[in-house]
């Protein structure tokens, strides 16, 4: 994650500074934090174009005013708020908004205006979409109930101009968020360049406010809270190789994906908000994995659903005293990047990453590189690895070319109708970003946070999977169109006794779809067993339940699970490995491979 300096209003936040040789190591104190809120607040995650691109600028970054300024003639990072359709073929968008309550079945909203003007304007033709703002919508049936109607979308797509290669998306986000309009002293976020300590150039914001989405000349866009109960459904325009796996803060999502053109899909994915967990505490340690050292009394800030978030949050655990200190109803989701996918295939062999660094995946250089994601002569392979090793899948992707196909397409970003695999969604504190891992026979799934809510009730898991009926019944190697069934277990951070989380699943429109609800923390790893019964006489699925949310409860019913013709009368059995204890049901229990009856 780069670093800059953040608004005044959010100087709290990071303050960078060099220390000398002799403190380098010494323990220091600071705060520290996790919140999946960075990006919305503070107004100045918004659009701009700046020299800097990791592995090849080495002067610093400057901001520039297109692609064409001398400053970005080489090398150039762009962060992108796409701007609200104007037309139906319309590249780099956002379609439309939908909001909707039990009491409130027509929820569409209509679109108001965009915050401010265009920071710089598209350019179809090196493949820049527009920098926009903060796109503003109201729903007149919510409206009309006396409900929260207004809401701010906010799609920002990353990209890098890379010598040679051009210009490439390499990740996206969205969220949709409730606003009321207020008003602010403060003055407009503004961007500008810096000298940094180390004599680099550099950019740094001043301005904004920590308490409004956006300030605009006394405007605040301030945040409000969900309708109770609401789906959100969000349509936009998106680059097709940006749409392999997705993952977010959504509960019971569903999606669907639309070839658009050659080079675009529409994408479009519904799903209830969540209420994430978020935590700031005081660390004392000598160092800080990957960053500068910080001065005493200094801070930091992660983005907790950030690919490398998981790993970050584990080193700081033991500060945090098992308790959040705040709760955010949220509803975003994110891509995976090109690297990150194929990282996340390659670790489910163990093998290592089949297209290389980014530099290579983005340059084309080497046996390793896409030439530009395009550059293969032949896209089931990469150098030597195989399409076993570039998908994950292993043996299976042997018996089912066409569905591995999938995934490399999905991976190298040649696929353009079917290129979404899956998308996965956790109210959890953080999260491993990328797919679940195929290993012995299961999907696993690494999620952490705080044993505790800040008013000391425990805090439940939520976890749903949205993935290919194809990868799936490919990466387990089912035959035929059987019905499938889903066991999900949880097992503790210290290898201790597992618990069976409440879960259904269910396949339709070519979509598996499995939900686990009620599991606790700190560090668990859910453990996802499939399975393929007769169609007459299934094994049944452990009961479904609702989804367990800390500040308001939901009606919403989940996913209904496959039934036999003739239910059988089920039992449990317990089976141990080790320190490992797990509790399996079912109409003819057994333990699995390794395990023995207790």
């Amino acid at each position: 994650m780069r670093m800059r300096i953040k608004p005044l209003a959010l100087s709290v936040a990071i303050l960078m500074a060099l220390t000398t040789a002799s403190s380098a190591l010494a323990a220091i104190t600071y705060s520290v934090e996790f919140r999946d809120h960075y990006g919305v607040t503070g107004g100045l995650e918004n659009s701009y174009i700046s020299s800097g691109v990791p592995g090849y600028n080495v002067q610093g970054e400057r901001l520039c005013t297109s692609l064409s300024d001398p400053n970005c003639a080489m090398t150039a990072t762009v962060f992108a708020v796409l701007p609200f359709c104007q037309s139906a073929n319309e590249a780099n968008c956002v379609e439309s908004l939908a909001v909707t309550t039990p009491r409130v079945s027509s929820g569409a909203a209509t679109y108001l205006r965009t915050v401010g003007n265009k920071v710089f304007e598209a350019d179809p033709a090196n493949g820049l979409p527009a920098g926009a703002n903060w796109s503003l919508f109201e729903v007149p049936a919510l409206k009309s109930a006396g409900l929260q109607s207004t809401f701010g979308v906010k799609v920002r797509v990353e990209l890098q101009k890379i010598p040679v290669v051009g210009v490439k998306a390499t990740s996206f986000s969205a969220i949709v968020t409730p606003y009321e309009i207020g008003t602010t002293s403060a003055a407009d976020s503004v961007l500008s360049n810096y000298i940094n300590p180390l004599g680099r150039s550099s950019i740094r914001g001043t301005g904004g406010d920590i308490t409004c989405l956006w300030v605009k000349s006394g405007e605040c866009g301030r945040e409000k809270a969900f309708p109770a109960d609401a789906t959100v459904t969000l349509k936009l325009h998106i680059g097709n190789y940006l749409t392999s796996w997705l993952h977010g803060r959504l509960a019971e999502p569903t999606v669907s994906i639309a070839q658009l053109d050659q080079r675009q899909n529409t994408l479009t994915v519904s799903g209830k908000p969540v209420v994430v967990p978020g935590v700031k505490g005081t660390a004392n340690t000598e160092i800080i994995p990957g960053k500068t050292p910080l001065q005493d009394g200094g801070g930091i800030k992660y983005d907790s659903s950030q690919d490398t978030s998981l790993e970050q949050f584990l080193f700081f655990e033991n500060f945090f005293n098992k308790k959040a200190t705040v709760l955010d109803e949220v509803w975003s989701f994110r891509s995976l990047g090109v690297e990150s996918v194929a990282s996340s295939a390659a670790d489910n062999l163990g093998v290592s990453n089949p297209l290389g660094s980014i530099s290579s995946v983005l340059g084309g250089g080497g046996a390793g590189g896409l030439g530009g994601l395009g550059g293969l002569s032949n896209p089931l392979t990469s150098g030597n690895k195989s399409i076993s090793d570039i998908t994950g899948l292993g043996a299976s992707a042997a018996k089912c070319v066409p569905e591995a196909s999938q995934v490399v397409g999905a991976i190298l970003g040649t696929d353009s109708v079917s290129s979404l695999i899956g998308l996965v969604t956790t109210n959890s504190l953080t999260y491993a970003a990328g797919p679940p891992k195929y290993s012995d026979g299961f999907l696993n799934y690494k999620v952490a946070g705080l044993h505790l809510n800040p008013d000391n009730s425990i805090f439940q898991g939520s976890y749903d999977l949205v993935m290919s009926s194809k990868i799936a019944r490919c990466i387990y190697g089912f035959e035929g169109a059987g019905p499938l069934y889903a066991t999900v277990s949880v097992v503790n951070s210290d290898g201790g006794e597992s618990t069976l989380a409440t879960e259904s699943v269910k396949e339709e429109g070519g979509w598996l779809r499995l939900k686990a609800r009620g599991f606790t923390f700190s560090s668990p790893t859910l453990k996802i067993k499939l399975s393929q019964g007769s169609p007459t006489a299934p094994a049944q699925p452990a009961p479904s339940a609702q989804s367990a949310q800390p500040t308001k409860p939901t009606t919403t019913q989940p996913a209904q699970s496959a039934q036999p013709t003739k239910p059988a009368k089920r039992i449990s059995i317990t089976c141990v490995k080790g320190k490992v204890v797990k509790k399996v049901s079912g109409t003819a229990p057994k333990c699995p491979s390794g395990y023995s009856k207790r």
